[in-house]
């Protein structure tokens, strides 16, 4: 039996990655567009410290996640300045944006000023995430669905194309193997029953890490609300 639509694939997909315990979004926005399902579940250590130290909020928009990470933990004995952070994105904000979001930071605790003008972080935590698992749905458009799980590895630890099981078998069985193999690419064969991970996922290398902090927070207050 085929499928119809993508939609009728998405609810098999979001219940493999729940079963994972995953919290999971659908039409989840990356820069490059959106990404039908991604999944991500939290190291409860790593939780419990980040709560010790009081940030129970999420950190925030993706320009806060890039300007903490300039910002040197509070264990390297070592600070930056407000000046120096202004220099990273004069060509871009103005001094008063940067201030907003700074103080911001401090405020949600995850930033202290330790002298007036010097900044480190507080953390022990990063990275809160255990898994992030994105997957790309397609009827059809093969190459299409595989340039945006190619992207996805920029936030994800693994990354899927999802497809009705024939396509699938079929997409596995051809060349594109060799080259899902080397991009990190699995394989996931949907049936009305089940899924079928033909490939598994192995990315490594590509990732970039505010991308996928910024990814773990847009879960956070869903994972802080349900625990």
């Amino acid at each position: 039996m085929d499928f119809k639509y993508e939609s009728e694939m998405t609810r098999l997909v979001e219940n493999w990655l729940l079963e994972q315990g995953m919290h999971v979004k659908r039409e989840y926005p990356t820069p490059w567009g959106i990404c039908d399902l991604v999944g991500c579940s939290f190291n409860k250590l790593k939780v419990k410290r980040r709560l010790k130290l009081g940030q129970k909020q999420p950190i925030g928009s993706h320009f806060r996640v890039l300007l903490l990470s300039y910002i040197p933990d509070a264990e390297q004995n070592e600070s930056t300045s407000f000046e120096k952070l202004h220099r990273e994105f004069a060509k871009f904000l103005d001094k008063s944006y940067i201030d907003k979001e700074l103080q911001r930071l401090i405020k949600d605790r995850f930033v202290e000023e330790i002298k007036p003008g010097c900044f480190n972080k507080l953390n022990g935590w990063y990275p809160l995430h255990k898994r992030i698992i994105a997957a790309e749905l397609k009827l059809n458009r093969i190459s299409e669905v595989l340039s945006q799980a190619q992207s996805n590895i920029a936030f994800a630890d693994e990354s899927y194309v999802a497809l009705p099981m024939e396509k699938a078998r079929s997409l596995f069985a051809n060349r594109k193997e060799r080259q899902l193999v080397e991009n990190g690419i699995g394989i996931l064969g949907i049936d009305y029953e089940r899924i079928h991970v033909l490939l598994r996922s192995r990315c490594a290398g590509d990732s970039n890490d505010v991308l996928k902090m910024h990814c773990a927070e847009r879960f956070w207050r869903t994972h802080f609300r349900g625990n």
